[in-house]
This record gives structure tokens, sequence and C-alpha cells, in this order.
């Protein structure tokens, strides 16, 4: 059937690099597999076996090459915190020493078992349901994309962002809708033609996008006509029933996701 589609669309394979009748192969880094994907164990040993970083330039090296994996780790901001921090204020190339604390080294070696321990992802597959988990806190918003699959919820992808000093001040009905929106966006090319459920803790949504709401602000009126131009429907979950989408809150109160350093595969592959 798949050399049918070949002939059918024009294309031609390299035999000698193809791989066939295969349960599993290893691609660009990641181990596929017919359940997802999850990092390919050479790589994760490598980064297993990496010494304690001496400079700052090392440090960043080190945290590009787990970020790389950063998709399949639920915990990695609050993990990677401790690091982060002494990245402050440094510049891109810095060679000054590291100043380690247990703290940090703690940190560092949490780093490589989250990646040991790192979560299967499972491929997106059609006609399957999807549910969109969404939360929000003082300091950042968090989703997790899943569908159903045997009767249980499996994730598709995680995604988190910390919010910026103005959205902090935010009240809760707008860190919420703001979270439901930003996450919405940030899948798009997942819901675009899919039907899906958003999941909220924050009950006022429910009614927010049933009726309008006058007292809305042109920011919130525009988040609410961009989500509700997809196929989904918005449910009321309690607080302690939206596990998934609390943990991916908790892994970024503590750190900046936007504070890591672009990965240089140069360097990696060094």
């Amino acid at each position: 059937m798949v050399f049918e589609r070949f002939q059918q669309y024009g294309l031609r394979i390299n035999v000698s690099k193809s791989v066939m009748g295969s349960a599993q192969v290893e691609y660009l880094g990641f181990l596929i597999t017919a359940e997802g994907s999850r990092p390919l164990p050479e790589k994760v040993k490598a980064i297993l076996n990496y010494k304690l970083p001496e400079t700052i330039h090392d440090l960043r090296t080190f945290l590009g090459m787990i970020n790389f994996y950063r998709r399949y780790l639920k915990v990695a901001a609050k993990t990677q915190a401790p690091l982060h921090e002494l990245l402050r204020g440094a510049k891109k190339k810095d060679r000054r020493k590291v100043h380690w604390t247990d703290d940090t080294r703690r940190s560092f070696e949490k780093c490589k078992t989250d990646l040991a321990e790192a979560a299967l992802l499972s491929f997106p597959r059609s006609g399957l349901p999807l549910s969109l988990c969404t939360d929000a806190s003082d300091f950042a918003v968090g989703a997790v994309l899943q569908q159903l699959e045997n009767e249980s919820w499996k994730p598709i992808v995680f995604y988190s962002k910390k919010l910026n000093e103005t959205q902090t001040r935010y009240s809760t009905y707008h860190r919420e809708l703001l979270g439901i929106y930003l996450s919405v966006k940030h899948f798009k090319h997942l819901l675009e033609g899919n039907d899906f459920v958003i999941y909220t803790d924050h009950k006022p949504l429910t009614f927010a996008f049933k009726q309008k709401n006058e007292k809305a602000s042109p920011r919130q009126q525009r988040q609410l006509q961009y989500i509700s131009e997809f196929s989904c429907n918005i449910q009321h979950v309690l607080g302690k029933d939206n596990v998934v989408a609390n943990n991916v809150i908790q892994m970024i109160m503590l750190s900046r996701i936007d504070s890591i350093s672009e990965i240089n595969f140069e360097e990696i592959a060094e």
C-alpha cells in the first residue's frame, strides 16, 4: 500500500536508507513507535552523562539540549528555575564560571532525571475525540491537548507560557480567557477542522460563549470571537479535577519560558 502511494504521487525513495517492517524507527533525535514518540535513548544517555557545566556558556548549551525535548517534559520550567537564575544578566556567549550551590546542583541532576522519565506523546489521529484542558494562575497559563484512545485520554502536546507584567494584573476571568485564547491559537494547526471540548475550572467562562457580554473589553471580545471561530464547546471542570493543566501551570510558576536560549545544533553535535 505504501509503495502504491509512492507510485501514485510520483515519489521515489532510497531503498538503502529506508527501514521496512519495523515496529519503531529513529528519526531526527526521536524514537517513533506505533503508540507515539519519545526522546531517542542514545540522545538521552548523552545528556545524562553531561558533566556539570563550568561556564555560563556551557550551561546554556546544556539547557538547549534539554529543551530540544521540552514538549515531553511536564515540569521543565519548575525544575530548571534555579538554573535560569544563574543566567540572569548573562550575555549570549558568557565564559564566566558558574558558582554552583546545593540547590542548583540538585536542579541540574533533576533535569536529567526528568528527561529519563519523559512522557510518551501520542500522535494526532483523525476522528478521535479531542479535549483542551486549560488553566491560569497569577503568573502563567498552561494547557494540554489530549485525544481519547481506548477510553483513555492521551496527551498529544503540552503548552505553557509565562505572563508578562501587564497580563499578571488581569482579573481571574481575563487570565483564564487569555489562557484559552493562547492555547487555541498555539494549537491552531491541530484544532482547525476538528470538533473539540475546552475544559476550564473557571465557570463564568462557560457563559461567555453562550451570551454576549456587554462589559467585555475590546481585547476580550476579540479573543472570544477568535475562539468562537473553531468548532468547540466549553465545559466546566472542578479545579481539583483539572490535574494536568494545573501541573503545567506549576511547572512555569518559577521560571521564564522565554528565557530559554536558542539551541545551537553545532555546539550540541560537538
